[in-house]
């Protein structure tokens, strides 16, 4: 009986063994080389234009908080002075006073147009680290051959690269095949109803994208080193937003005689127990299929976990873990980012506040976050509510949609050996808005490795700058094939 029970053991670890083996490889194959382009010379305008647009601050500061209306319709004034074909030829209107919409007809208006987007709102520059700036912030300075300033890299650089390639194609007569709409909004940085606005009378007019293209992913080296080659980050969906008010309301006081548990200490309680634990993790089917298309290129191991997910799924996942970023693609996210109580330092404070942001994984509802904080706080002196509006996180983008193919193409033709690969987006876009209506939404931008995103000395290479906008010129010219 015995040798019989061990003679099914080995039996079944050889097959187990087989099975394993036998994805692996056949896994394990080449990933793919297709020829690119050589770049197109960048003209110096192109980069006196960029510079300029830096040098304008239009910075937004928060939802519903005042902005310096002078500064945005200065950028557009440049614009249209730098843009003359542009505003000759496209039709453009505005929204909330400060966002604008333009409008390329093309030869055939009965195929669906496309949407290429971008926003010229930046974030502040921190006055704590102003002095850290190596470069006047807000300078445009050239340095290196690359181009420094807030907003550089978000967005500026890509409002620029469509509107240059534009201008570029208008000067050679050219037509795109089908309509072009360009979305360009002022707040993306806080709540975008520029963008909100834009979308809905877009879908007023029952105009709908076949595709609409926005900032998200980006090509990258730095987080796959072992495959020796750029990997493109194509976001074909985005995680969900939401904060939460975390409020605890407790008897304060003089601070000489302090009561057992005062508020703030409920709340620190409280989120320190949100922080200990996550909620579960989920591989959605496109990160799946990101580790299908880079697998190749990875260790031996590496490619076993991945050919094998229904036997190493929970190793992969306890590697992902291991890195914020990758983490961030797994699951939903909860972080408190503001915390607030007390006016003088001998008064126990009454009041303690959080707010918790929390970006949703696809697939995952505002509903569901409220339910796990809830229960992970356990404490129901710690009132928990919703503070602010849902974003909508909508299905992913098809991988054969010709959206998705058109921008994958073009991102082969600009960047050699790169490898494109599905991605989720893990911060918000203005793009959201227009998920409900369109079949393909696209968040990427060949820009690599981005420097001083939202901190300081935000930067972006001159070879960037120019792959953008003949990656735009691509998707201009060959959107009607």
């Amino acid at each position: 009986m015995i040798k019989k029970i061990f003679l099914f053991l080995l039996v079944a670890a050889l097959l187990l063994v087989g099975i394993v083996l036998f994805n692996t490889f056949r896994f394990s194959k080449e990933i793919p080389i297709k020829a690119s382009k050589e770049l197109p010379a960048l003209p110096d305008s192109a980069l006196s234009h960029l510079r300029a647009a830096i040098r304008i601050p239009t910075i937004t500061f928060g939802d519903g908080l005042p902005v310096d209306t002078l500064q945005f319709n200065t950028f557009w004034q440049l614009m249209e002075q730098q843009y003359p074909l542009v505003h000759q030829h496209l039709t453009h209107q505005s929204f909330n006073a400060l966002s604008r919409l333009y409008h390329w007809p093309g030869k055939h208006p009965e195929q669906k147009p496309y949407v290429l987007m971008a926003h010229f709102d930046v974030v502040p520059v921190e006055a704590a680290t102003a002095k850290q700036w190596t470069v006047a912030p807000f300078g445009g300075e050239l340095k290196n051959d690359t181009v420094y300033g807030r907003g550089v890299a978000d967005d500026k650089a890509s409002l620029i690269s469509i509107l240059e390639a534009t201008e570029k194609l208008l000067a050679q007569g050219f037509q795109p095949e089908r309509d072009f709409y360009f979305s360009f909004g002022n707040d993306e940085e806080t709540i975008g109803h520029g963008a909100q606005a834009i979308a809905k009378y877009m879908q007023e007019q029952k105009i709908k994208p076949e595709m609409v293209l926005d900032e998200g992913g980006e090509i990258t080296r730095e987080h796959f080193p072992e495959l020796k080659r750029p990997v493109a980050l194509i976001a074909v969906a985005e995680k969900g937003y939401m904060s939460f008010d975390l409020t605890v309301d407790q008897a304060g006081g003089h601070s000489s005689t302090p009561a057992k548990e005062t508020a703030i200490d409920i709340l620190s309680k409280g989120l320190v127990k949100l922080r200990e634990k996550q909620m579960p993790y989920k591989v959605l089917p496109l990160i799946h299929e990101m580790f299908q298309r880079i697998g190749p290129g990875l260790s031996f191991a590496q490619r076993m976990a991945i050919a094998n997910p229904w036997l190493f799924e929970k190793v992969l996942v306890g590697q992902l873990e291991k890195d914020k970023s990758s983490n961030a693609l797994i699951r939903t996210t909860i972080v408190p980012t503001i915390v607030q109580s007390g006016m003088k330092d001998n008064v126990i404070p009454s009041v303690a506040k959080a707010i918790v942001n929390t970006r949703i994984l696809p697939g995952q509802t505002p509903d569901d976050v409220e339910f796990f904080i809830r229960g992970q706080v356990d404490d129901a002196r710690i009132v928990v509510t919703k503070a602010s509006q849902a974003d909508y996180n909508g299905p992913a983008a098809a991988l054969d949609s010709k959206g998705y193919l058109l921008v994958e193409n073009a991102t082969y033709q600009v960047t050699k050996d790169v490898i494109p690969v599905p991605f989720l987006s893990v911060g918000a876009t203005d793009s959201k808005y227009f998920q409900p209506f369109s079949e393909a939404v696209i968040k990427f931008l060949p820009s690599t490795d981005s420097k001083g995103f939202h901190g300081i000395d935000e930067r972006m290479p001159v070879s960037d700058f120019k792959r953008m906008i003949y990656f735009y010129q691509i998707i201009l010219t060959q959107a009607g094939k």
